[in-house]
């Protein structure tokens, strides 16, 4: 290892150095107290007046009308089912007589008599004699 060797004269100038460097620490902890102490009046200060004598800002708080319902496990999980069960009627027994049925019958078909149909003649203008000629 190597030993670094001092005068007289840097011990001195070293000494006075660190000497400035805690006069200059001493103060400013003393700085730090006198602030501390002033914020402990102002907070003792403080409890002693209220700290508000006007409106308060924000929503105000929703009016309970209703009984709070208990809890009853939180939500179900998974899907609702389609159809709800209704409660079940109370069964009533009543005889009721079947009316009776006409029967249903064919009405009997109509026979369709075609009427033959007649040819009409061509009108002749002249008379037959004279187109008929003897053989």
């Amino acid at each position: 290892m190597k030993t670094v060797k001092f005068n007289e004269e840097e011990i001195e100038l070293l000494v006075a150095l660190y000497e400035d460097e805690l006069k200059e620490a001493g103060s400013y902890i003393d700085k730090l107290q006198q602030t501390l102490n002033k914020l402990k009046k102002q907070a003792e200060s403080a409890k002693a007046e209220p700290t508000r004598t006007g409106k308060k800002r924000g929503r105000k708080p929703k009016k309970q009308l209703r009984e709070p319902k208990p809890a009853t496990g939180g939500k179900k999980r998974g899907r609702k089912p389609r159809v709800q069960e209704a409660p079940k009627p109370e069964v009533v027994k009543v005889v009721v007589k079947k009316a009776t049925k006409k029967k249903k019958v064919r009405k009997p078909r109509k026979q369709v008599v075609s009427k033959p149909k007649v040819q009409e003649l061509p009108k002749i203008e002249k008379p037959l004699t004279e187109e008929v000629k003897p053989l």
